[in-house]
């Protein structure tokens, strides 16, 4: 009983993954048939090819995504993660059907401007959808997922490789406006992923180099009411011995957490960078099933 509940659960877990995917791929199918189209706007991978080969040669973009992805998605199966490529597999047909399926929308406006911010959100949630689930639209990213796995070449610099490849070749064949929305459509795709694969959950994690470290600490947490790990470190020129301090805040908190710093001690070292997601230590957590 207890291993049939098991196995119930875990085809429940999928079954939802599944479902999750193709809600992912209908809105992605559907900002590329309602926006990327009317506007002539490229879009990433071989969603470009097919709208390319629609404005010079009239093809239908759904099919064409299709014909495209099905040797893609074939080699993927056999060089990356199988997990991946069903959901990805699913996902690209969930894909071009919402492209098919959004045919029948009435073009709802002719504003460039509006197809490039509409679209790349659409565009962007959709995948940022699918990837949350180790899917995809598949395309490029079953690509660039193999090229990582044989040669480790970063897949955001093969995506980008690619992109650009892509990107340059409709500038040459339809015009500089055309590259430029599609760089603006990308880039505002690319910020909606985030945001559904992360999570809006941005911070800053600050290290200080001092002398008075528990003076600081105790100012920081004060303040911020966060804790601060502190470690004794030494420089590599001097051979001093100095304390490190390490806390994660919010970007808002950063000149309130400058002001601290050098009101106590003037001449402390402090770097601060940006971090895409902060779990624990009284921070929102991520989902991560």
């Amino acid at each position: 009983m207890e291993k049939l509940n098991e196995e119930q659960n875990k085809g429940i877990y999928y079954l939802r993954k599944v479902l999750i995917v193709v809600v992912g791929g209908l809105i992605c199918g559907a900002g590329v048939t309602v926006f990327y189209v009317p506007g002539s706007i490229l879009g990433g991978g071989i969603t470009a090819i097919s709208i390319l080969s629609h404005t010079l040669f009239g093809t239908n973009v759904a099919l064409m995504t299709l014909l495209c992805n099905i040797p893609v998605l074939i080699f993927g199966y056999f060089v990356v993660d199988r997990e991946f490529m069903i959901f990805s597999t699913v996902g690209m047909l969930a894909m071009t059907a919402g492209m098919h399926l959004a045919e029948a929308i009435p073009v709802p406006t002719e504003n460039v401007l509006t197809c490039i911010i509409a679209g790349g959100f659409l565009s962007g949630t959709g995948v940022g959808i699918m990837m949350r689930e180790n899917g995809s639209g598949g395309g490029t990213d079953v690509i660039c997922r193999a090229i990582y796995k044989y040669t480790s070449f970063p897949i955001g610099n093969a995506s980008l490789i690619i992109n650009g490849i892509l990107v340059s070749l409709g500038g040459l064949v339809l015009g500089i406006d055309v590259a430029v929305a599609t760089i603006a459509t990308i880039f505002i795709s690319g910020r909606m992923l985030n945001y559904i694969v992360e999570g809006v959950n941005y911070k800053r994690t600050v290290i200080i180099i001092c002398e008075k470290s528990a003076e600081i600490a105790d100012a920081l947490m004060d303040e911020f009411g966060r804790g601060v790990t502190i470690t004794e470190v030494r420089g590599a020129y001097s051979g001093e011995k100095k304390m490190q301090l390490m806390c994660a805040i919010n970007p808002h908190q950063t000149p309130k957490l400058r002001s601290i710093v050098l009101r106590i001690e003037p001449k402390a070292f402090v770097t601060i960078t940006e971090s895409i997601s902060v779990i624990g230590g009284g921070f929102r957590g991520n989902r991560l099933d």
